[in-house]
């Protein structure tokens, strides 16, 4: 009997730990990726490791966060045929967008790279996966838009950036272009897709009292945290990427998003994962990114 109840209150005391602590954490507080990360598995962690000209900037949000970036523009153009902002994933930062950047310069286009709130170089202690960052890419395009207002504004996101540049488009009519790379459908189902892979439990009960606990700690709402609620209020070209053996983010979310905005044209990557669309995709995939970004 007494065994028993050591047990349970072992149990609760557990439970507590993951509610009040260690949940919020792990949703709010991931892990930031330095230099040395994309060094060693990429072998560059620079504009200039990769032969780009860049130059960095410093943005303030609403809430005086001071956010970084990199500038890179296109060479051997007359003038940018556009601008593209490149949205990262969760722990990743500005650094895993140059492959990207270095494509699309190719195309005459100008390549901002933001370092997301709590994430590589900017300031911030908690991110909420589009809540308070769809805010802060309007007020890129602000900067972007006071020294070049007749600039085309695209938005391509990665992962969590994907499902950002969603969040952010339905919000800013602004944007003239999404192009989301396996973006999530909303952010309680991909929180329910990772606790089944991190501790081999998927409960619905245990994931909303965390969330429920992060929510008061960021101050944000996780059920306005949708692209699902917000893709079918774009009115603008949108072109949803997924590689086909995704693993970490189910391809099955893009098809549900494109199923709820008929206007979006979805492009599967044949042997591409999560991280590796542009690699697997060559140079087919940058033929599609500029006859899309043209159209």
């Amino acid at each position: 009997m007494i065994a028993a109840i050591i047990v349970v209150i072992i149990g609760l005391s557990c439970l507590v730990l993951v509610v009040q602590y260690i949940g919020p954490r792990m949703i709010l507080m991931p892990d930031r990726r330095g230099p040395e990360f994309y060094q060693k598995r990429y072998g560059f962690s620079h504009p200039l490791d990769v032969g780009l000209k860049y130059q960095d900037g410093t943005l303030t949000t609403e809430d005086g966060l001071k956010l970084r970036y990199w500038v890179i523009d296109p060479a051997g153009c007359d003038r940018p045929k556009g601008t593209v902002i490149f949205l990262h994933g969760i722990t990743d930062s500005k650094v895993s967008g140059l492959g990207y950047a270095r494509e699309l310069t190719r195309l005459c286009q100008k390549v901002y790279l933001l370092d997301m709130r709590s994430h590589g170089e900017s300031d911030g202690k908690y991110c909420t996966y589009g809540f308070f960052e769809k805010k802060d890419v309007s007020k890129l395009i602000d900067q972007i838009k006071s020294s070049d207002p007749d600039s085309k504004i695209a938005l391509l996101g990665v992962s969590m950036g994907a499902a950002i540049s969603i969040q952010a488009a339905a919000g800013d009519s602004r944007v003239d272009r999404v192009i989301a790379v396996a973006p999530f459908y909303d952010l309680f189902s991909i929180a329910l897709d990772h606790q089944a892979r991190k501790i081999g439990l998927k409960s619905r009960l245990l994931l909303r009292l965390v969330i429920h606990r992060a929510e008061k700690i960021a101050g944000f709402k996780s059920s306005e945290v949708s692209p699902a609620k917000d893709i079918g209020r774009i009115h603008v070209p949108v072109m949803i990427v997924h590689g086909e053996k995704d693993r970490t983010v189910k391809k099955e979310y893009s098809t549900l998003l494109q199923n709820l905005n008929h206007g979006v044209r979805l492009l599967m990557i044949e042997g591409a994962g999560h991280v590796d669309v542009l690699e697997k995709g060559g140079s087919e995939y940058v033929q599609k990114l500029a006859e899309f970004l043209s159209s």
